[in-house]
């Protein structure tokens, strides 16, 4: 979600928002056993003030606070647009990760999906997050790197795209390739025992169709156009289109989440 002051994300940079909106919804419907497996294992809080970090229109917050009726969920996200889609219950604050306006340990804990690769300062983003936790209190981040996507056969002029957008993210200081650094992020601020999961998403266990909409189809969108035509864009989610409903198709890609605890 969009948290930073130099975006790589918005819901508004795609052509058409709502799409993304339901892509986000679906994703965090296909993700959701492999996700509520891995709090569990890296023990997520299950009671008291929880900070969800660039909490977008809160379709995860929701989810993980109706499986833990204990919980708090504070919800921080810089983009008012997708903060007025927050599901009623769930308290929000719209701010930038890298300034929380929140008082030093007011939080049992935190976490952070799917962000960081979208912030210019993701150390400055878990260095607030462990002010923001009390001593002894947990963190999890949770995100993806392009380096982990494995496709057979590759839609044709796909790599052409993936490549225009990870440099148009790195242009609005995006890294996509973040989740090899975010045990050093954790670390770094000074968070200890750390625990990861990772989380696979393949094709064969959701399909090709729901594979290409989740995974793939948010690469052929918001790219800067000097670095790729539109009509070359266009072909290419053309091509993820066809790959969906090919009978060989085979995608797969894991994200990992890492869970922490603060010092007492």
């Amino acid at each position: 979600m969009s948290v930073g002051t130099k975006r790589s994300y918005e819901v508004s940079q795609f052509r058409d928002p709502r799409a993304e909106l339901t892509r986000l919804q679906r994703q965090t419907v296909v993700m959701a056993d492999a996700e509520e497996a891995a709090l569990r294992r890296l023990a997520f809080p299950e009671e008291g003030r929880v900070l969800d970090v660039g909490c977008g229109p809160g379709f995860v917050a929701a989810r993980v606070g109706a499986a833990r009726p204990k919980v708090t969920i504070v919800g921080v996200d810089s983009d008012a647009e997708v903060l007025r889609r927050v599901p009623p219950g769930i308290e929000t604050v719209e701010a930038d990760a890298h300034a929380l306006p929140f008082t030093t340990g007011e939080f049992v804990g935190a976490y952070a999906r799917l962000v960081l690769r979208h912030l210019a300062r993701p150390d400055a983003a878990v260095a607030e997050m462990f002010r923001v936790i009390a001593p002894g209190g947990r963190i999890l981040v949770l995100d993806s790197d392009d380096g982990a996507l494995v496709l057979d056969p590759w839609p044709a002029g796909f790599a052409g795209v993936l490549a225009a957008k990870q440099e148009t993210a790195r242009r609005r200081g995006g890294n996509p390739f973040i989740g090899r650094r975010l045990a050093a992020l954790l670390e770094n601020a000074g968070f200890q025992d750390l625990v990861a999961a990772p989380l696979c998403v393949d094709s064969i266990t959701i399909g090709a169709a729901a594979f290409a909409h989740v995974v793939l189809s948010p690469v052929a969108d918001a790219i800067d156009e000097d670095l790729m035509p539109r009509e070359d864009v266009a072909r290419a989610a053309r091509a993820v289109g066809e790959w969906a409903t090919g009978h060989q198709s085979f995608g797969m890609t894991t994200a990992v989440a890492i869970g922490a605890r603060k010092p007492p």
